[in-house]
């Protein structure tokens, strides 16, 4: 067991030329082969409660709204936690992060089936909805942390990033696929179907989830993962908690990538939100051709993952953001086309977007999660301090909170323009705005993310200079012995002046200043 536990430590600690084994590259896909559970829920969950619950859509948006709200609240407290762990005997024994699975994948199993129970009360699906989406950021938040935790080499970080991807575009593919078959089986034009899917995908996803946490080790103890050594009350630990997600965003190098990082996520989020509305009203299309658009998209994408890991290894994250934004720009464009002019075999022609689309996707999205592993690391330089789990935290309360203004918005701008629950078809002043929403709003966001990108400096070379300076300051070195180029990268990053960096300022634990 000791052997074991020596061998994980090895890995992360380890940096430059410490490989990771496949076999726990692969566990690590499995978080995101799991999604097919909330793949369900952000393709169907809305059109369901639609048409089937006939539940009019700005309560929907409402309840997803509501939901999502809450537990952006409740991720900054999960990440403040999960960095704390190692300070009780729980988190010892079992990891910061890890004992964060153990009680969140088994909650997570129980409330996800209870959302598709049809004939209950409208109180009650928010009720479980709810639920469901307080457990969720309690896994999502961890397993962010993980890349980071598991090593310190850029490239082990790159392969692990395009697992992740990997497993989301089968898990997409599954998802997408194996909801077509229940259709024939069951019909697409009854509840029982989505029933169905929901138990069988809540199955899978929790024993998928079982092998990620078996897979999975992170940063042993040492002094950068101990936050406090003393107990503060219960004041000064929410006064902590507030502060430190406030102190992420002055990190310098973060704000930079928020905002490119954001124009990725709510551009998907749009067309998340409107993706079957738009082929079903607007393309005039079928929910069997939901599914098999969207698989033959997750496909596809798995070869372009290939292109956009050789192409980050070769260039940097900034470079692969804009490959893939541009092509994503062009798809929309022609998206539009598509519905404006409605060609003949226009299903075929769907499928084709949907395949060309998911390059520019995963172009985005692999440059955005690479870029975020180094980011930790700009903050040890700031801090002293390892904080993965508040760097995850803050990402998913801002992605969640802006996610459900979005989805809110969405579902008032649909109401108004007289969007009717059930129905086969919607006003033209509805398709008008789907066709708006889902092809314009993207392309926009798309351009400012482009923009963003030549802002944010957190490239490869940076990243290695900062890991090299934490490795000598951890050993003992002097501040005073810093070359002028490492001070010029690390002033640059963070946004101190290199002299109130290495904990030597007042980002971490303001609450330790106040007097009770």
């Amino acid at each position: 067991m000791n052997e074991k536990k020596n061998s994980t430590s090895k890995l992360a600690t380890g940096g430059e030329g410490v490989k990771i084994p496949m076999w726990r590259k692969i566990g690590f896909s499995a978080f995101q082969l799991s999604n097919i559970m909330i793949t369900l829920v952000t393709t169907w969950l809305m059109y369901y409660y639609t048409t089937f619950l006939k539940i009019p859509i700005v309560v929907v948006t409402l309840m997803f709204t509501t939901a999502k709200i809450i537990g952006a609240i409740l991720t900054p407290i999960y990440g403040y936690m999960s960095d704390r762990l190692y300070q009780t005997k729980f988190g010892r024994k079992h990891g910061r992060r890890k004992s964060m699975f153990l009680i969140g994948i088994p909650l997570k199993a129980l409330t996800y089936i209870f959302m598709w129970i049809p004939g209950m009360s409208r109180p009650y699906y928010f009720i479980f909805f709810l639920l469901y989406f307080m457990v969720t950021p309690m896994l999502s938040t961890s397993q962010l942390t993980l890349t980071s935790e598991m090593s310190q080499d850029s490239d082990q970080r790159a392969q692990l990033v395009g697992f992740n991807q990997a497993g989301a575009a089968v898990g997409g593919i599954f998802a997408s696929l194996f909801i077509t078959w229940i259709f024939k089986i069951f019909g697409q034009n009854n509840a029982t179907s989505f029933v169905v899917a929901a138990v069988i995908y809540d199955i899978i996803g929790t024993i998928l989830l079982i092998l990620f946490y078996l897979s999975v080790y992170e940063r042993p103890v040492d002094e950068s993962t101990i936050m406090e050594n003393d107990k503060i009350s219960l004041w000064k630990r929410l006064v902590n908690i507030f502060w430190d997600f406030l102190s992420v965003i002055r990190i310098k190098a973060y704000w930079n990538y928020l905002l490119m990082w954001q124009c990725e996520e709510l551009f998907r989020t749009i067309r998340g939100d409107l993706n079957t509305y738009f082929i079903i009203f607007v393309l005039l299309l079928t929910p069997s051709d939901v599914a098999v658009s969207t698989s033959m998209g997750f496909i596809f994408g798995m070869l372009f993952l290939v292109f956009f890991i050789w192409l980050q290894r070769k260039t940097n994250g900034m470079f692969s953001y804009r490959v893939g934004a541009w092509s994503a720009i062009i798809v929309f464009a022609g998206i539009a086309c598509l519905a404006i002019f409605k060609p003949s075999h226009l299903n075929l022609w769907w499928i084709v977007a949907m395949i060309a689309l998911n390059f520019g996707i995963t172009g985005v999205v692999n440059s955005t999660q690479y870029i975020f592993t180094f980011l930790p690391d700009v903050d040890e330089m700031v801090t002293g301090k390892r904080r993965e789990g508040e760097y995850a935290g803050v990402n998913t309360t801002i992605d969640t909170l802006l996610d459900s203004i979005f989805t809110l918005i969405i579902g008032i701008i649909m109401q108004a323009t007289g969007f009717k629950e059930g129905a086969k078809v919607q006003s033209a002043s509805t398709v008008n705005w789907l066709l708006f929403m889902y092809c314009i709003a993207p392309i926009f966001l798309l351009l400012l993310g482009i923009a963003f990108s030549y802002i944010c400096k957190l490239n490869v070379p940076n990243h290695t200079i900062i890991l090299n300076e934490v490795k000598r300051l951890r050993k003992g070195g002097s501040m005073k012995d810093v070359s002028s180029d490492t001070k010029r990268v690390v002033e640059n990053l963070t946004g101190f002046k290199y002299e109130n960096c290495w904990g030597n300022n007042n980002v971490m634990n303001i609450a330790d200043k106040i007097k009770e």
